[in-house]
């Protein structure tokens, strides 16, 4: 079973895009793993049955842009690993968070 990689990049504003991004995933399956590089890029990895990879594909490309994907042709239930990255062409790489002190 080959991994799935996606690369998406997206032009709107970073706090929106990723909720978004976290409605839709929720619709299909988990996301387990998030990561984010500053303000200008984040990884995710989602948890997700086969035969729903396409759906959430489908419904991704309507908010952000992605690569092209090869829908798979398949109806299996288990489970696999995709691996987005998605840069925010609006990001800085300055981010700054601040830590209140105690």
């Amino acid at each position: 079973m080959n991994n799935i990689f996606w690369k998406w990049y997206s032009n709107d504003d970073r706090h929106a895009s990723i909720n978004t991004i976290k409605s839709v995933v929720a619709k299909y399956g988990d996301m387990v793993e998030f990561k984010l590089f500053s303000d200008t890029s984040l990884t995710m990895v989602i948890e997700i049955e086969e035969y729903k990879i396409n759906n959430l594909y489908s419904e991704l490309t309507e908010t952000i842009g992605i690569e092209k994907f090869t829908y798979l042709d398949s109806m299996s239930k288990r489970e696999r690993s995709v691996y987005l990255n998605i840069t925010f062409a609006k990001g800085t790489g300055n981010l700054i968070i601040q830590i209140p002190s105690l």
